[in-house]
């Protein structure tokens, strides 16, 4: 009887500082990265420009950046994107181009939910900034506009995950934010060198601008890498100063994704059993 009572203490003892060193272990708070390059087609209607609609084709490079807030709380996350995209796009009887460059970035908040095994349900809110440049090849007063706006953005993804496969579907649009848009006939040497900017920041909403982003995303875990293969649909129309202007893309893309952590300054040093050049 003693020996078991011995035995019986030393087994908790045991699984006593068996859980305090697990306890003690430092954990750390990886960033996931998912890096894209895709094929793009392109449609662009902008009035100030021209009242015809021009389609086209572009490539498409993006950068997603995820991480929990701490890595003790695995509910709370925030991510980052930046979107490249440089297109060319042609009116219906091919007799004009507008050639466009836009570049955006995006950072938000996620709550993650877990309501079965293997599946999890984010929702949150984003906050971008676009610019977009578009030229038009037509010899005309006006042969050259600018996108630029901030919004607010409702945001939603569903992760489910199979053995050595994650399947990803991402929803966000926007609901508020701010654009400017030119007046129609101005031209860009009035409103910057002459400094007549009057009814050219709008705000927006639900009444003049509509969009939605939605983005399909396989990850594949293979032997030292994880590949991806997704298809993204971008719808964007908003109305301004009696205008119409819309920008429709879809991607195909082709992506690698890797996890890393920062170690930096004093307060982020990197542990004893990490060798530093």
């Amino acid at each position: 009887m003693k020996r078991l009572t011995l035995f019986l203490v030393v087994i908790c003892l045991f699984s006593t500082a068996k859980a305090q060193e697990d306890t003690d272990i430092k954990k750390y708070a990886l960033t996931t990265q998912n890096n894209y390059i895709g094929f793009t087609s392109l449609t662009l209607l902008d009035n100030y420009l021209s009242p015809l609609e021009y389609n086209g084709f572009g490539l498409k490079i993006e950068t997603e950046q995820r991480r929990f807030f701490s890595p003790y709380n695995p509910n709370l996350s925030h991510q980052s994107n930046v979107g490249l995209l440089l297109g060319q796009t042609f009116n219906p009887r091919r007799t004009a181009s507008i050639m466009y460059l836009g570049l955006d970035y995006a950072w938000g908040m996620h709550y993650h939910f877990r309501p079965a095994q293997n599946l999890q349900i984010l929702t949150g809110g984003l906050a971008d900034i676009s610019i977009g440049a578009k030229l038009n090849s037509r010899n005309v007063n006006n042969q050259f506009n600018v996108d630029l706006a901030t919004n607010l953005n409702l945001s939603a993804v569903v992760l489910y995950d199979f053995k050595f496969i994650r399947l990803q579907g991402a929803f966000s649009m926007p609901a508020i934010g701010c654009m400017f848009v030119p007046v129609q006939g101005a031209s860009y040497y009035e409103m910057f060198d002459l400094g007549n900017m009057t009814n050219t920041i709008h705000f927006s909403s639900f009444h003049n601008k509509i969009g939605f982003r939605q983005k399909y995303t396989a990850f594949f875990t293979l032997k030292k890498s994880v590949l991806s293969l997704s298809y993204a649909n971008n719808y964007l129309k908003h109305e301004a100063n009696n205008m119409v202007f819309k920008k429709v893309e879809s991607t195909f893309s082709l992506g690698w994704s890797y996890d890393f952590h920062v170690f930096a300054g004093k307060r982020r040093q990197a542990p004893d059993n990490f060798v530093k050049y």
